[in-house]
């Protein structure tokens, strides 16, 4: 059994610059997950990032692959579907490069019709089992995150199903995307895949849709949460997805600094929330 003081704290960052490293590392921030949106990807300065990071003691996690029409694996028309997967890969092989093993994907990306979602179901199974393979080469893994609203995993059966795909597939937990209209709470989750997730994106909400809120301004009972976390021996790092400004879907609500990320952490199981009955 593991411990949440024990894991690394880390957090998902669109910046790179070494000013901006060394300034997280004087936060105790341990760790950074990149992720750039699409349309930027190609202009990634991967040898700065691997300098900067190395200078400044932050180590590079994993990369947040692009979720974009473009780069949507589930697409049910094939030259999309393979376009994707050529995008997604080309960047996996320039990031493992530099020592980047994990990449966080969405497995699918825009609204799907109902009776469209086994299609884009399969499509997305297709495209994942290509990319573990291919990170595999580079002894790196491909980890799935859970999605809010219509996404493909956005329960726990959903996921599972994903998941069969390759058996080299890991998760990456989201605990701010399960809604309880579709089905599935955080222990729940957590009992059921456990032993796939190897890494977080941390931050709280109202349970009805992503807020991506400080831990703390939501309804998580974090205690419950953490201590499921570390039942299931879950060893990777506690790393923040936004609440350090306003949230985009609630910009009223308070946000934390990152000077406080690490303290939050280690108090994490104080906050037990407001659970929706």
């Amino acid at each position: 059994m593991t411990h949440v003081t024990d894991w690394m704290t880390a957090l998902s960052t669109k910046e790179y610059d070494a000013e901006t490293l060394q300034f997280y590392r004087a936060c105790g921030i341990d760790g950074v997950e990149l992720s750039i949106k699409a349309d930027l990807c190609d202009q990634i300065d991967w040898v700065a990032f691997r300098k900067n990071a190395d200078e400044a003691g932050i180590k590079i996690l994993s990369y947040h692959l692009p979720f974009s029409k473009k780069t949507n694996i589930a697409s049910p028309d094939e030259e999309i579907r393979k376009g994707a997967v050529a995008i997604q890969s080309a960047l996996i092989e320039k990031a493992a490069d530099i020592g980047i093993s994990r990449f966080v994907i969405h497995a699918s990306m825009g609204p799907i019709a109902d009776e469209e979602r086994p299609q884009w179901m399969a499509s997305a199974k297709k495209s994942l089992k290509e990319l573990a393979e291919f990170a595999a080469r580079f002894q790196a893994v491909i980890c799935v995150e859970d999605l809010p609203r219509h996404g493909l995993g956005h329960n726990t059966r959903e996921m599972l199903d994903l998941l069969e795909a390759d058996e080299r597939l890991r998760v990456c937990f989201d605990v701010n995307h399960l809604c309880l209209k579709n089905g599935s709470s955080h222990q729940e989750f957590i009992a059921a895949l456990g032993n796939k997730i190897v890494t977080t994106h941390i931050s709280d909400y109202d349970f009805v849709d992503e807020k991506h809120f400080f831990p703390g301004y939501g309804l998580i009972d974090w205690k419950a949460l953490v201590e499921s976390l570390e039942q299931a021996d879950y060893s990777g790092p506690f790393l923040y997805e936004g609440g350090f400004g306003p949230s985009p879907w609630a910009p009223d609500v308070p946000f934390g600094k990152i000077e406080d990320a690490r303290n939050r952490q280690l108090t994490i199981k104080e906050l037990r929330g407001n659970q929706p009955g």
